[in-house]
């Protein structure tokens, strides 16, 4: 007792097969015929500035701090070489704003010189401090307030910057 009929439907599946084989068999030179995509050139971290211009600062800060015979230049000569004259117009740049909430520290380059700032201080607490330098009014988000005597300047972290 044996329900298979003689091949009735097998050629209809053996016929399907050999039509999908087929076109598959013609997409496989098509798709070896197209280049492969190129994969773009990884880009550089957004960071890696950020974390140059903290050495930058750190050591700047360092060596204005520094008390070593031999390694440091002497206090008022290295103070005035490091402290440029006031301008007109001051050049100020946020070189880094780092720390953990009321902790915040700020390092400004303002005419060259940098100066680190905490949050809830108004002097410098490191740096080049002389009787001219900003007072920090606030640390908002990427930007710092400024003052001296009666100006206030704005200046914010340039992360877009090739140079720090």
């Amino acid at each position: 007792m044996n329900t298979n009929r003689g091949g009735g439907a097998r050629p209809h599946l053996a016929a399907g097969f050999i039509g999908r084989l087929l076109v598959s068999a013609a997409l496989v030179p098509a798709a070896h015929g197209q280049p492969a995509p190129q994969a773009e050139e990884p880009r550089p971290w957004p960071e890696t500035e950020t974390v140059r211009a903290l050495l930058r600062a750190d050591a700047a800060a360092a060596l204005a701090d520094c008390r070593v015979p031999g390694l440091c230049r002497q206090g008022a000569e290295f103070a005035a070489s490091v402290a440029p004259p006031a301008r007109a117009s001051d050049e100020i740049r946020v070189m880094a704003i780092f720390g953990l909430a009321r902790r915040l520290s700020v390092d400004i380059a303002i005419n060259g010189a940098v100066l680190r700032y905490q949050a809830g201080r108004g002097e410098p607490v490191a740096g080049a401090v002389d009787s001219r330098a900003y007072l920090l009014l606030a640390i908002d988000d990427s930007c710092v307030k400024l003052r001296r005597g009666d100006t206030e300047r704005t200046a914010c972290v340039d992360a877009g910057r090739g140079q720090p």
